[in-house]
Order: C-alpha cells, then sequence, then structure tokens
C-alpha cells in the first residue's frame, strides 16, 4: 500500500524519499516529528498510521492501495538519518497571516505551514495542518497528482484550466494569452509586475507550471494572495479559490465565472514565479 505512494508520487513528480532519525527527539508543538512519523509509515507500508497523520480525506485510498514494504528504504533511514532533510519553505501562518507559537510554545489550532522534504534524491513538498489532535500532512496536493496520472488533466471550461493556462501564457511571457485568460480588463502591468525581460530559456518553468498539483480551496481554509490580500475559499457557483504548489511555492489563484468561462483575478504571479 504506502510503499506505493512513494512509487507513484516518484513517477508523478519526485521522488519520496525521506529519512526518520529515530532517536531524534523534537519539540511536542514542531511538525517535523509527525513529517518524520508519515515517512517511516509509507516506507513501512503502514496504512493505518498513513491515515493517522495525514488530514482526513475521502479519497485517501488511492494513496494506501496496492503496495508493499520499502525494505531499502527502511534500512537507508536506520543507516544514515544525517542525510535527512527537512526545511521550511512557508512561514507559520493562521487564516493567512503569519503567526508565532502562544506562551504555551503551541501553534494555535489552523495553523500551516509548508515543508521541502528530501532524502538522496528529489524533494517533495509537505502542507502540514495544525489540528486538534496534533500536526496533520495535508494530502490534498498528493491526490490531485494521482487523479490527474490516472485521469485527464481537466480540461478547456474548467477553473483548474483557466489558473495553468494563465501561469503558462505569464511564464512564456504571452500578453495575449494571459488576457485571454484573466478578467476583464486586466492590467497587463500587474500581471507582468516583476517580469524578467527574456522568458527563461530552459523550460524549467513551464514543466512545473505543468505538472503544478491544483486543489480548490473550501469555505474556512484562507490564502494570501501575490498582493496581500487574504482570502477565504467559497462555496459560491461563479467563484473559486484554487491554490497550487509549482515547485516549492503556493501559487494562489482567484477566478470568477463570467458568461459562463472562468476567469482569473490579475495577481503580481511574477512575485512567486521567481522564487
Amino acid at each position: 500500500m504506502l510503499a506505493n505512494v512513494s512509487m507513484r508520487l516518484v513517477s508523478l513528480v519526485v521522488a519520496v524519499c525521506v529519512a526518520l532519525d529515530a532517536t531524534a527527539q523534537t519539540p511536542a508543538d514542531k511538525p517535523e516529528q509527525v513529517i518524520r512519523a508519515l515517512v517511516r509509515a509509507m516506507y513501512s507500508n503502514d496504512a493505518a498510521a498513513f491515515i493517522q497523520l495525514t488530514v482526513p480525506d475521502a479519497r485517501v485510498h488511492l494513496l494506501t492501495t496496492g503496495g508493499s514494504v520499502n525494505s531499502e528504504g527502511l534500512r537507508d533511514l536506520k543507516a544514515d538519518p544525517a542525510g535527512l532533510q527537512i526545511v521550511l519553505k512557508r512561514q507559520f501562518q493562521l487564516r493567512g497571516v503569519p503567526v508565532k507559537p502562544g506562551a504555551d510554545g503551541n501553534y494555535p489550532f489552523g495553523t500551516t505551514a509548508v515543508y521541502m522534504v528530501a532524502h538522496r534524491q528529489s524533494p517533495m513538498m509537505m502542507v502540514v495542518e495544525k489540528r486538534a489532535d496534533g500536526w496533520k500532512v495535508d494530502p490534498r496536493w498528493w491526490l490531485a497528482m494521482v487523479e490527474t496520472a490516472s485521469g485527464p488533466d481537466p480540461g478547456p471550461g474548467t477553473a483548474t484550466y483557466a489558473a495553468r493556462r494563465l501561469l503558462i501564457a505569464l511564464i512564456a511571457m504571452d500578453t495575449t494569452a494571459a488576457l485571454r485568460y484573466a478578467v476583464p480588463r486586466a492590467s497587463p502591468g500587474l500581471l507582468f509586475a516583476g517580469a524578467p525581460r527574456w522568458r527563461e530559456p530552459s523550460g524549467h518553468l513551464d514543466a512545473l507550471a505543468m505538472e503544478m498539483p491544483i486543489v480548490e480551496i473550501a469555505p474556512g481554509s484562507f490564502y494570501r494572495l501575490p498582493t496581500g490580500r487574504v482570502l477565504e475559499g467559497s462555496n459560491s457557483p461563479d467563484m473559486k479559490l484554487l491554490v497550487g504548489i509549482m515547485g516549492s511555492v503556493e501559487m494562489p489563484f482567484l477566478l470568477r465565472r463570467i458568461s459562463g468561462e472562468w476567469k482569473v483575478e490579475p495577481q503580481p504571479y511574477f512575485a512567486l514565479i521567481m522564487q
């Protein structure tokens, strides 16, 4: 089961290769220990532990079915605990606003952060959330990758398609295409604020945009747009808040349905693209 999670994510984006220092102790309110335990669950093919350590999602079976124990991974965890990398990539936030732990050292419930986790091979991103029963890893972006790999990518007419195509157009420095997916009368100056003089030539950014998993944000969750505006997820049929993870960067999109087509509100996305 869960060994297959790592194998799936390797084939989809990057290797799920993280090490666990079995002797390391971390403070009680630190997500690192949960991240370490989750990786052990993946390598041990422990579906029950995986479910316990992640934010509940009815689709979790897509990540926990049909694997086997990764003996080599477990052996590496024990032999080389120093090979572990867990790097904080996005600071702790509550409702889209930076937050610090309280006087007791604990973060409030609902606090989130983003980590880069790697061991030996390419990194993967983990979004964590503080819940009443402790820190959990949010599997929604992994599920988005699995669903995309097992079926057709959302096509024209969907909010996900519009968000992705806008980002691809920006990376290509294609003003006409970018405005096609933006709301009417969107400002090219805002969309291309901070853009380089020439497009990035290697194709690396294009690949990241194409592979970026995108998740719709529900009411009760909040994200900060590049302008600094904080938005809550919406259940309106004509407005959506989407968040992709492009490489190691969260990429939020506010979309509105206008005359039957999804359009993206302009943001200074190059502030995120160039990170």
